[in-house]
């Protein structure tokens, strides 16, 4: 089978103008570990491809998964033991993320779909996990949900430009990017670290309601609780109802009314005519759009 790597962008590798004397080495080593994927079979083909860095991307995204099923966990049984793993597994991910990419170097090898799971990696762990992190700790309104639906959103844009770009970026003679384009989306653990500030100073939902520091807890839960007045995630809800306006609008004529009914009317104006939204949600809003700014250069450490 003969196969070009040029239909395969990310196999090219990153070369300064001084480094390309090894070019054509280089292209070889891409077309052989192509042709080797596509035509070997049997099973465990897909793992036999793999490297030693491709399984520790994989353990990122153990990690990511492992943070959604505590978020889940912590809804069903308020336990604020499943928060705490919750958050910290996307920092165990991070470790495993950084890993990676050293151990590609270090090894100087890496697979044809190191880029590829090293994305859908971090979509989990630094994407997905922090919302449900946020949803289980109190951002459950509508347009909380929206807005991290937005988040989400923007990650997987992000990464998918990632991908594509990565290549024309400028990069030093070991292969690394001087900068990202848009805020990286690892970059989501200072919200999780948020996230664990709210965990200390007792400023959080459970199942039941709010957090109260009542009966037993667990250690460093609700610790700065007196620090903070006040309960719920920090900065409050905004509240803005328009239902008594939306109603009015829905009733002009009497149609509606004697369609639907005047109860039913009602409760739906009062339904979409009130939005609530926990002010926190701007936060995650603005990183969203950080994200995914072209214009936005952030300095690669």
């Amino acid at each position: 089978m003969s196969t070009s790597v040029a239909s395969h962008p990310q196999l090219r590798q990153r070369l300064k103008p001084e480094s390309r004397s090894s070019a054509s080495d280089l292209r070889e080593d891409a077309e052989v570990q192509l042709k080797r994927f596509i035509e070997t079979n049997g099973h465990f083909s897909l793992v036999r491809n793999f490297h030693l860095a491709d399984a520790f991307t994989l353990m990122n995204g153990f990690c990511g998964a492992q943070s959604i099923y505590m978020s889940g966990r912590y809804i069903l049984t308020s336990n604020p033991l499943y928060m705490w793993a919750a958050l910290w597994f996307p920092f165990f991910g991070a470790i495993f993320d950084l890993l990676d990419g050293k151990i590609a170097r270090w090894r100087q090898s890496s697979s044809m779909l190191g880029q590829e799971l090293d994305s859908l990696a971090d979509l989990v762990s630094f994407g997905v996990a922090p919302t449900v992190a946020a949803f289980a700790m109190g951002m459950r309104n509508p347009l909380d949900t929206m807005i991290l639906t937005v988040f989400v959103c923007s990650g997987i844009a992000r990464l998918a430009r990632f991908n594509i770009t990565a290549a024309h970026i400028p990069h030093d003679a070991k292969g690394k990017a001087h900068y990202f384009e848009g805020l990286p989306i690892p970059s989501s653990l200072a919200l999780i670290g948020f996230l664990s500030v709210c965990l200390l100073l007792g400023r959080f939902e459970t199942s039941a309601g709010v957090w109260a520091a009542t009966g037993p807890h667990l250690p460093f839960t609700g610790t700065w609780h007196n620090l903070l007045p006040g309960s719920g995630l920090p900065l409050g809800t905004l509240r803005v109802d328009m239902s008594n306006q939306l109603y009015a609008l829905l009733a002009t004529g009497g149609y509606l009314p004697r369609l639907l009914g005047a109860k039913l009317l009602a409760q739906c104006s009062e339904f979409f005519g009130a939005v609530v939204i926990h002010k926190i949600s701007f936060l995650w809003l603005v990183w969203s759009m950080a994200m995914v700014s072209k214009t936005l250069r952030v300095p690669k450490p």
